[in-house]
């Protein structure tokens, strides 16, 4: 392995034993292939009855978003280690896509002007981030299927999506589902023009989405070394406090891209 990752995700391990909770070290564990310690491990956020989860915004109500990052959250951890329901979690997503392939969120007052139903933007992005979710868990292929068609069809002549760049790295994620190749290089190729201005959590969040050992996985690998404080974490902006929670999302891409940084040292 690369000397300098080496030296990243054993800082970024010891930060996390030490200032992250069960479910964060739980989630470095898993991705580093270790044992998973402290079982049961819970979702910050209580679960609800119809198996989904809140968001910030929802006033404790179910949501698709909030759903999704849980099961974000938890992907990869034992099932027998969970205190959670994620089968139940997935189809609340599965249940909630519209006939058309795409997902929006329920009618409520509470839904922020950027999620809300109707606009091309909110569905969009819902469709792409519900779509990565089922696709991850190897759940619901027909959905997926769908999402990626819902998708391919919202794409402009410019390769856009009428969403923020989040939305597009994401929809590339389930296109590649579908074999989709030109459609996710049109949709990265619009990533790649923001991508000098990313934060660590932009990084973070498009390099989890990519594939292990592919361009962008190793340039975002090798950014996030550089981005890396001297405890071992990881801050979106400088000043900001650090997150065990970003640091090991962070950590997951830099595993992810361990093994081609072996395989040829040069890169």
């Amino acid at each position: 392995m690369n000397e300098a990752l080496t030296a990243s995700l054993a800082a970024a391990w010891q930060y996390v034993q030490t200032h992250g909770d069960a479910l964060d070290r739980a989630r470095f564990a898993v991705a580093a292939g270790r044992e998973v310690e402290g079982a049961p491990i819970a979702p910050r956020t209580a679960q609800n009855a119809d198996g989904g989860w809140p968001a910030f915004w929802s006033d404790g109500a179910s949501s698709l978003d909030g759903t999704c990052y849980q099961l974000f959250l938890l992907h990869g951890l034992p099932v027998s280690a969970l205190a959670a329901d994620v089968q139940a979690g997935l189809d609340f997503v599965i249940q909630a896509q519209g006939v058309d392939g795409t997902w929006s969120e329920g009618p409520s007052s509470r839904t922020p002007d950027w999620l809300l139903p109707g606009s091309p933007g909110a569905r969009a992005y819902l469709t792409a981030n519900c779509g990565v979710a089922l696709a991850d868990y190897g759940v619901a292929p027909e959905a997926v299927a769908k999402a990626a068609e819902a998708l391919e069809w919202s794409v402009d002549p410019h390769g856009r999506l009428p969403a923020p760049t989040v939305a597009h790295w994401l929809a590339a994620r389930v296109l590649r589902t579908q074999g989709r190749t030109m459609a996710v290089r049109r949709l990265l190729d619009v990533v790649g023009r923001g991508f000098e201005g990313f934060g660590v959590e932009d990084l973070a969040w498009f390099g989890v989405c990519t594939r292990p050992g592919d361009r962008w996985n190793r340039r975002i690998a090798s950014r996030l070394t550089l981005l890396q404080n001297p405890d071992g974490s990881w801050a979106d902006r400088v000043g900001e406090e650090a997150s065990a929670t970003l640091t090991v999302t962070a950590a997951r891409v830099l595993l992810a891209a361990a093994p081609s940084f072996a395989a040829d040292p040069t890169l």
